[in-house]
C-alpha cells in the first residue's frame, strides 16, 4: 500500500511537472491599446517561437449585427478596403468557393505578399459564430509575390444585446523571406488596430450588410449546422442608445 502512494504521488508529481512546463511555454499576451469606452479598440501582441512576427489580437465591439459582420466578412472582393494591407482577394472559379486567393502589400523593403485560404464557418457551444481562415496549396505563385507560409486567422463573434457584437480578431503568420524586426513589431501592432478600425467604417458606411436572413449568406457559409441567431440579430437596424 504505501509503495502504490508513492507512485501515486510521483506520478501525480510528473503530471504538474509537465502541465507546468506547457503553460510556461505558452507566452501571455501583452496589451497595446487598451480602451473603456464601447466601441474603443483594444490590441495585444505575444511572440512565437521561430517567427518574427508575433501572433497579434484585436477586440471591439461594433453596434451591428452579427449577420451584418458575417456578411461583411463574406464580401471578398471588397476585403481589400478594410483588412490591413491586402491589395485584393478573389475566388477562384476553378477552385471551391470557400477559398480565396489573397494578395497584400509589402511595407518596403518587404515585397508584396500572397496566399490561398481556406474558410470555415462555425457556431461554437456559447452561441459565438466563428470565421476560421488556414493557408492551403493549390495555387500559382504570382511573379512578383512572396507566398505566405503559415498563416491562421480567426474571427470569432459574440452577438450581444441592442443588435451590437462583440469581435475578436486574431492572426498567426509567418510571411515568409526576411522581415526586419521593426517592420515584424510594425504589423504586429498595427494589423489588428487597422483591420477593426476599416470593418467598423465599413458597416458605418454601407447599408449593403443588413441583410435580413441567414440564407442570403453564401452557401459555403452554411454548410453543416447552420448558424442560429436571435431575434434582434436578424433584420435591419440598430440600437440608438
Amino acid at each position: 500500500m504505501v509503495w502504490m502512494n508513492s507512485m501515486r504521488l510521483a506520478l501525480c508529481g510528473l503530471l504538474w511537472g509537465v502541465a507546468s512546463l506547457t503553460q510556461a511555454a505558452t507566452p501571455t499576451w501583452e496589451p497595446v491599446r487598451k480602451s473603456d469606452e464601447r466601441g474603443g479598440i483594444q490590441t495585444w501582441v505575444r511572440p512565437v517561437e521561430g517567427q518574427s512576427i508575433k501572433a497579434f489580437r484585436g477586440v471591439t465591439e461594433v453596434p451591428h449585427t452579427a449577420l451584418a459582420v458575417l456578411a461583411l466578412i463574406a464580401d471578398i472582393p471588397h476585403l481589400h478596403t478594410w483588412v490591413y494591407q491586402c491589395r485584393s482577394a478573389r475566388q477562384i472559379k476553378s477552385l471551391p468557393p470557400e477559398q480565396t486567393y489573397a494578395r497584400f502589400r509589402g511595407i518596403w523593403p518587404a515585397a508584396n505578399r500572397d496566399v490561398l485560404l481556406v474558410t470555415h464557418v462555425s457556431q461554437q457551444p456559447d452561441g459565438s459564430i466563428l470565421v476560421d481562415s488556414r493557408n492551403v496549396n493549390g495555387y500559382p505563385l504570382a511573379d512578383d509575390d512572396v507566398r505566405i507560409p503559415s498563416l491562421h486567422n480567426t474571427f470569432r463573434l459574440i452577438p450581444l444585446k441592442g443588435r451590437w457584437t462583440r469581435v475578436e480578431f486574431e492572426t498567426q503568420v509567418d510571411v515568409g523571406g526576411l522581415v526586419p524586426s521593426w517592420l515584424a513589431n510594425l504589423v504586429a501592432t498595427d494589423a489588428p488596430l487597422h483591420t477593426l478600425q476599416g470593418m467598423r467604417k465599413r458597416l458605418d458606411e454601407h447599408n449593403k450588410y443588413q441583410i435580413k436572413s441567414i440564407d442570403e449568406l453564401p452557401t459555403y457559409y452554411l454548410k453543416g449546422k447552420q448558424p442560429v441567431l436571435s431575434a434582434e440579430h436578424l433584420g435591419v437596424g440598430i440600437d440608438p442608445r
